[in-house]
């Protein structure tokens, strides 16, 4: 999936209106991104216009009690995925780096 911030949002100056961002993952309905600076934080999807909508086939999508939707390839669908991440452990940091590269090599 394609998002593009629709202006820029004093709420997020990592991000920059126009610029195509590749969803990584959906978290609670928010979108995990990757942002200007490289980081794969989470942001509210009104905020964007999907410019593609096709995602990508491994997803594993689940919805909690109140209908929102959580989406991840397998590799980043454990619970404590992103906290670990942010933590800096290294057998995270190491997974999501080789899918993100595995992603990119894709799309190129």
């Amino acid at each position: 999936m394609i998002v593009q911030l629709r202006s820029e949002h004093p709420d997020y100056p990592d991000l920059s209106a126009g610029q195509p961002y590749c969803v990584i993952g959906i978290k609670a309905d928010e979108y995990r991104i990757l942002n200007d600076v490289g980081r794969p934080f989470l942001y509210p999807p009104d905020i964007f216009e999907v410019t593609d909508s096709r995602e990508p086939w491994d997803w594993v999508t689940e919805f909690g009690d109140d209908g929102e939707r959580y989406a991840y390839p397998p590799a980043l669908n454990g619970i404590g995925f992103f906290e670990d991440y942010f933590d800096h452990k290294e057998q995270q940091v190491s997974i999501f780096r080789h899918l993100l590269n595995r992603r990119l090599a894709t799309a190129a």
